[in-house]
């Protein structure tokens, strides 16, 4: 059922007109008149209703989903989004995002969308630390949480260390659970990158959302106690129901020791 938006625009205002429908949003928000989960007129029966042309009801709309306000589904509607959940990242331990998720309460459900033996090249060649056309085991995944698609997960782990990982189905599972299991090798440092970023029209598809909307790009290189490389992973995150939280966490041990380098 649509809600109705009962607010009028001020004419003779300064104001934008845009910027006038995401401020009565924006309150009707904050105040439970609109609550997580309601559908919004369509944009041309908005703009009707205010007097308006659609073009200035869809950058009202973008801005505020851009915010993680509303949500926007394809072929649907717009919806009043959901609270963006905390994605903690600790720091005084590496963990998947099966650990991650688990400590919030919350469960990741996996679907594995390939899962194969490819060649190192370019970027796989210097993150990995390995020779050019060495092989590779290649998992990506789709990861979901309550139904709703939250990453797509590509980690590529040497196939001379890890041979036993192509055989394995990683649906529902945890990668590192796995290579602690079968080869007691667990990750103890990594390098980490965040870079924003819009969704093509494939990766659009797979977290159901529209294209060009925002994204964020994560990459780990991370190594084991030994100091060798045990996995170059990319994650592509929907940047609409989710933000990043990095909690920091040293100790004596840790200042006088110095960071890592990776």
């Amino acid at each position: 059922m649509e809600i109705d938006l009962p607010f009028s625009i001020n004419f003779n205002s300064p104001i934008p007109y845009y910027y006038q429908i995401e401020e009565n949003i924006r309150s009707f928000i904050a105040n439970g008149h609109l609550k997580p989960g309601d559908m919004l007129m369509s944009e041309k029966a908005i703009a009707s209703q205010l007097g308006v042309s659609q073009i200035t009801v869809r950058q009202a709309l973008k801005d505020l989903t851009s915010e993680g306000l509303l949500v926007r589904r394809r072929a649907i509607g717009t919806f009043v989004a959901p609270p963006r959940r905390i994605f903690p990242i600790t720091r005084n331990r590496l963990r998947g995002l099966t650990e991650e998720m688990a400590e919030e309460g919350l469960q990741v459900h996996s679907k594995v969308l390939e899962h194969s033996l490819i060649p190192a090249t370019g970027e796989l060649v210097k993150e990995l630390q390995i020779p050019y056309d060495e092989k590779i085991i290649c998992i990506k995944r789709l990861r979901s949480v309550k139904d709703i698609p939250l990453v797509i997960e590509t980690t590529h782990h040497p196939y001379s260390r890890f041979p036993e990982l192509l055989d394995i189905d990683f649906t529902d599972k945890s990668t590192y659970a796995v290579i602690e299991q079968l080869y007691n090798i667990q990750p103890v440092a990594s390098k980490d990158y965040f870079v924003s970023d819009i969704a093509t029209k494939d990766i659009a598809e797979l977290l159901d959302i529209d294209v060009g909307a925002p994204i964020m790009r994560y990459k780990r290189t991370a190594k084991d106690k030994s100091g060798k490389v045990m996995e170059f992973t990319v994650s592509i995150y929907r940047a609409d129901l989710y933000q990043f939280v990095i909690y920091y966490q040293s100790s004596q041990q840790d200042d006088s020791q110095g960071g890592e380098t990776i």
